[in-house]
């Protein structure tokens, strides 16, 4: 699961001639993937994964109090290379361990799905967004056996859309999964 909020420099935007106060949320939004992890204490784990994320935008007529939102979908397609270390030597304890990691994560997005209540004439695409958004990735995982679970935060690096705005997507994430080993 993970949790997307957009940073912007924009506290408020200009709608049909009208100041409006804006602020942005995320909704929770879901994440399936693969990676594979090289080296024992310390490692490298490449991976690849497939994510929906969601946002609503509200912007507030800073006069007539009227409301406008847009709740937006994306679909994108992450490729995470992350570094760690495994605080219990796996030499020593195969069946419990405790990592920490960091990383860069590059985001493509490959489907839009927008409502809008605004006025604005011109949909929001895919084209509206970087071909590529790029984050730093810090977390805590923990293995159990053949399963772990990773919480992480992820940091904005560019900007999500592709034109004046500079907002930068952050998100906190949990992952649940299964582990395998092949070889020793």
């Amino acid at each position: 699961m993970s949790i997307l909020q957009l940073s912007t420099d924009n506290s408020t935007s200009l709608i049909d001639g009208a100041i409006h106060d804006r602020s942005v949320t995320g909704r929770p939004g879901v994440q399936f993937g693969v990676s594979t992890t090289f080296g024992n204490r310390f490692f490298i784990q490449p991976g690849v994964q497939y994510s929906l994320l969601s946002t609503t935008i509200i912007n507030k007529n800073t006069v007539t109090g009227n409301e406008l939102t847009d709740k937006t979908t994306l679909n994108i397609i992450s490729v995470p290379l992350k570094v760690g270390m495994r605080l219990i030597n796996p030499k020593e304890e195969n069946l419990i361990n405790v990592r920490i990691f960091g990383g860069i994560d590059g985001h493509h997005v490959t489907n839009v799905k927008h409502t809008d209540s605004s006025s604005s004439t011109d949909p929001i695409d895919k084209s509206d967004y970087s071909s590529l958004i790029m984050n730093a990735d810090l977390g805590l995982g923990l293995d159990v056996w053949i399963f772990y679970v990773d919480l992480g935060y992820q940091l904005g690096l560019t900007p999500v859309h592709s034109g004046s705005d500079k907002s930068k997507s952050s998100a906190f994430y949990g992952n649940l999964g299964l582990r395998f080993t092949f070889g020793k």
